[in-house]
């Protein structure tokens, strides 16, 4: 999709795109080299600009492409950098500040989770290693948090695809879960109906009285969060191709949630409690006793 992109051309928009569409200027290869296409004006600056974009794709240089693609048009990019991608998501812990509290990220290498109190430190070089990030309403939220929170330490990538205003630019508005549940990507029975505020009180009941059991449920909730992405950009792909009517691109293969399971249940059971964990059952056992001796 990407090659049969040309409103990088300064000038072109959707409808003078699908114009060229429909002339038979399929590709970039098509675009002719020379005679009347866009007009005098605009004809010489875009075969330079379909120049630059062909050397920046043989590069594999995602910054460049995304700084001549409109922003609205960045989920083209995916097919052709979807190895370089990194899905994840983020829970805070509700403060006017909104800290977070954990992070999930999904990519080729697998499943990853940062905690504040444990690892959160490590998120920054973690997050750099990938170019292309895939969020639902990162843009709004996730970024900007976790931006605030660790100043520039914080990486910035080559592109941002943001899952939320591409679905609703598909007819598909509303949050994740219900989008999810609307293209068949429902969650296990224990995770339906959970939300944004049950991971602040999930998150409290850890923090205050070391429930480890309540930080297991948080972060399987959280992961699940992240490798939907996955599955979920796959499907806004090709459902854009669709819109479009571009029956001949190929579709990507919908990633299949099941073989990651195992990855998640062993990430879940690993998380046992730290030392400062024990130290708050230490004291709240300690209270519960001298509760009781008086």
């Amino acid at each position: 999709m990407l090659r049969r992109t040309f409103q990088l051309i300064p000038g072109v928009g959707p409808w003078k795109e699908k114009d060229l569409w429909a002339r038979g200027i399929q590709t970039w290869d098509d675009f002719p080299g020379n005679g009347a296409v866009l007009g005098q004006k605009l004809d010489e600056g875009a075969r330079r600009r379909l120049e630059l974009a062909r050397e920046a794709l043989a590069r594999r240089d995602l910054k460049g492409l995304a700084a001549m693609v409109p922003q609205r048009e960045h989920w083209r990019l995916y097919p052709e950098f979807a190895r370089d991608a990194v899905y994840f998501d983020i829970e805070t812990d509700g403060a006017q500040e909104q800290n977070p509290t954990v992070v999930a990220l999904f990519d080729e290498a697998g499943l990853r989770v940062f905690i504040q109190g444990r690892n959160m430190d490590d998120l920054p070089e973690a997050m750099a290693e990938r170019r292309l990030w895939v969020t639902f309403n990162g843009s709004c939220f996730d970024v900007p948090v976790l931006r605030q929170y660790f100043g520039k330490r914080f990486p910035t990538p080559d592109a941002h695809i943001d899952l939320r205003f591409v679905c609703r630019r598909l007819g598909m508005g509303g949050g994740l879960k219900e989008i999810e549940d609307k293209w068949g990507l429902a969650r296990p029975p224990h995770m339906k109906g959970v939300n944004g505020w049950d991971a602040v009180l999930l998150w409290r009941a850890y923090r205050e009285r070391g429930d480890v059991e309540a930080l297991r449920f948080l972060v399987e909730y959280n992961l699940y969060d992240s490798f939907q992405l996955r599955s979920l950009m796959d499907k806004a792909y090709n459902r854009a191709l669709d819109d479009l009517n571009m029956d001949s691109e190929p579709r990507v293969p919908v990633f299949e949630r099941g073989e990651l399971l195992y990855d998640v249940s062993r990430l879940i059971l690993e998380l046992g409690p730290t030392e400062r964990d024990l130290k708050v059952l230490e004291r709240v056992r300690a209270q519960d006793r001298d509760l009781h001796q008086d």
